[in-house]
């Protein structure tokens, strides 16, 4: 369970780091779905102008990815064929640990999503629901789920620079 948590702690460590350093490119990529979720949970819009919207917002999610990797990939020194075999050995050496991160994953959906959408339900008065539910979806993407991104990137690079050789003194 240590190795778990010093996984996810390390991880959620560097994520915290690019994200300060990438505010631009996270925070911007992040304002398109921000946008486009507060419009589609607010408005309703006709079903084409949705699924149109939702076609952009994967496309943008997968460009930030991308770009998370990338960058990640730079910051390491490593080429991706490397880092892919680096990868490889630490998931098979730390299976625990990555399938624990998932785990964590779970939890934090439970908490953030479940949780956040349940006590809306709850606490907010019927009429009022669509603009809470507008605002609470617009904040988590610039947020819950671009930091969900950076972390598991962050997980990658835990386990791909974990396995890099000692440095001769």
């Amino acid at each position: 369970m240590n190795d778990v948590l010093r996984l996810g702690r390390d991880a959620a460590a560097w994520a915290t780091g690019f994200y300060r350093q990438h505010f631009l490119l996270v925070f911007g990529l992040s304002m398109i779905p921000t946008v486009q979720r507060f419009a589609v949970v607010y408005w309703d819009p006709p079903a084409l102008i949705s699924i149109t919207s939702e076609v952009l917002v994967a496309g943008v999610r997968i460009l930030l990815a991308a770009l998370i990797v990338r960058l990640m990939l730079a910051e390491t020194g490593l080429d991706r064929r490397t880092a892919w075999e680096r990868l490889k050995t630490a998931i098979d050496r730390r299976l625990v640990a990555f399938w624990g991160q998932w785990a964590l994953l779970a939890i934090a959906f439970l908490i953030f999503d479940i949780g956040l959408n349940g006590l809306v339900a709850a606490t907010v008065p019927a009429d009022a629901q669509a603009a809470v539910n507008a605002v609470l979806v617009a904040v988590k993407n610039p947020t819950i789920i671009a930091f969900t991104l950076l972390w598991m990137a962050g997980i990658g690079r835990t386990l791909i620079l974990g396995q890099r050789e000692p440095q001769p003194a």
